[in-house]
Parts: structure tokens; sequence; C-alpha cells
């Protein structure tokens, strides 16, 4: 089985109430709960972890540190997705300087690039760097639509061999599946899809939600992919869908932050103009938190 499968966490980015600096101890700590619950790859520098908020030299040092304290013990993925092709190029020569094993890297946004302009992207990140790369569908974002035609055109491109779908398109997933699965190693990137996703083949998740419930998110994966449990997967899946649910609705950094802080990791605040979450809104992701026994107390410690 390749390396690349499971439960990838797109690890959140801790920053300080007070100057919304860095907090590398809170980072390292986020690291090793991951570890401690079983996920299978780590990934900086993500949309959960702010990278849009995140300067060049923060971008580098996050994923430094995450290498550093993952230490080989699963692979790491930097995401290196920018607006122009000579900085995902400079990141990603980072990223495989770091010690990274795998690159993510979402379509240039803001000014949509054309199909035959995309493909000229990721051929020329390829070309310049050795790594295997997940290339990341999230249209709502990207304002691109990763179609299985489009797929088709990259997939052909040397490095490009992981997706990590986000459209929540059931349908088109299920197409992407069945005519790509041959050449690319398929994540879900849906929260609220995960469930739907690993039953219909996809290798593993590129998941949020398992900053704050890792051990949970695991849990489901090993029962849907591994035992072929889908009774038991349902029944974990009801609870942890609305918590899912939570997160893509309410404000993810924000969400993030504050389930992971409950689970016994504290990420600070999102980066301005972001805002935490109220406290009637904490009060109910607690109550979620709760639902799928997520919250420190509920657990024995994992974190040092």
């Amino acid at each position: 089985m390749s390396k690349y499968h499971g439960i990838f966490t797109p690890i959140c980015t801790p920053f300080s109430p007070s100057d919304q600096s860095i907090q590398e101890d809170a980072l390292r700590r986020l690291v090793d709960f991951q570890l401690a619950s079983g996920v299978h790859g780590i990934i900086p520098c993500g949309g959960t972890g702010e990278f849009a908020t995140l300067s060049f030299e923060e971008r580098k040092r996050v994923t430094e540190i995450t290498v550093d304290q993952v230490n080989k013990r699963v692979p790491v993925m930097a995401h290196t997705g920018a607006c122009s092709t000579w900085e995902v190029i400079e990141l990603s020569r980072h990223a495989e300087s770091a010690g990274c094993d795998a690159l993510m890297i979402v379509p240039p946004f803001y000014e949509v690039p054309s199909d035959d302009e995309l493909i000229a992207h990721y051929s020329a990140i390829s070309d310049a760097v050795p790594l295997p790369i997940m290339v990341y569908n999230i249209p709502a974002h990207s304002k691109i639509n990763l179609r299985p035609e489009l797929l088709h055109r990259l997939a052909q491109i040397p490095n490009v061999q992981m997706l990590k779908d986000s459209t929540g398109d059931l349908v088109q997933f299920q197409q992407i599946l069945e005519e790509l699965s041959d050449s690319l190693i398929i994540f879900n990137g849906s929260d609220t899809g995960s469930f739907a996703g690993l039953s219909h083949g996809a290798k593993g998740c590129v998941w949020g939600v398992a900053n704050a419930a890792p051990r949970q998110c695991v849990e489901l994966y090993e029962l849907v992919v591994e035992k072929r449990d889908l009774l038991k997967a349902r029944e974990i899946w009801k609870p942890l869908y609305r918590l899912n649910h939570f997160f893509e609705t309410e404000g993810y950094a924000a969400t993030a932050k504050a389930a992971t802080t409950m689970a016994g990791v504290d990420m600070g605040v999102p980066r301005a103009p972001f805002t935490p979450l109220t406290e009637e809104q904490r009060s109910r992701l607690e109550v979620l938190m709760q639902g799928v026994g997520a919250l420190a107390e509920q657990a024995a410690p994992v974190v040092g």
C-alpha cells in the first residue's frame, strides 16, 4: 500500500492572542497530538492553516517546524499553492530542502487561468521539484473546477500523483474514482462528505476536523476502508457529521482553533480580519465536541 492513504491532517497554525505571532511550541504540541492519535500524514500551511494570511517566510518556518517535529514518523505534505508559478516553485523547493515528502498545490486563485495555463503551471512545478504532487480541487475558493477531463491531462504530468477533491459533488467524485483511480491516489477533501467519499473508494481524507478529533477521524477511516464495517461506521459518523457541518458553516479557521483548544491543544486565535467564535458559538461547539468524545477531559492526555 502507498504511504499516501488514511487521514492527513491540514494542521492549524497557532497564533498568539496578543500579537498574532506564530506560536511554535503550540504547533509542536499539535503535531504530537496528531501523531499520538494515529493520523497517517500531516499537511502544514493548508487552508485550515490559514496559509493566505501567512507571509512567505512564515510559510517556510511553519513547514520547517512541522518536518522537524514529525521527525519522519509519517509523511509531511506541504501546501505550497500560490497565485504565481514562481512562488509555488520557490515554496516547493524549500519544502523539498526542509525534508517534506510531497506537495499539495491548489490552483492559482483570484485570476482564473485557462486549462492550458493550468497544465503549464503544474508542469513547470513538476519539472522544477521532484516531489509527488497532490492537486487540490476546491472551486469554491479557487474558482476552478478540476473536471475529470482536465484531471486526465493533469495526471499525465510526471509528478502529479494525487488529488484532494473538496467539491462536495458526489456525482463528479464518483466519475473521478471510476475514471482516474488507476492514475491518481484520490483523497476526499469535503468534511461533510467524508463518510460518502471513503465508502465510494477514496484512499483517505484530507480533513481539517482531524485537528480537533483525530482519533475519531482515524476510527472512521479504519471502519470503512480497513474493516468494511459500514454499520458501525455509520454510528460514529452521525455525531461526527454534526461537528463537520459546524466547521463548514460557522467560520472554518475559528472553529478549528476553538475545537482543537477544547481537545487540549491551545491554538490561539484566527489571524485578522477573522475573529474567534462568539461565546454562543463556543457553547454549541462544545456540545458537538462532547458528542463525539473529543473534549480533553473525555480522553487520557496524549500531548506533552
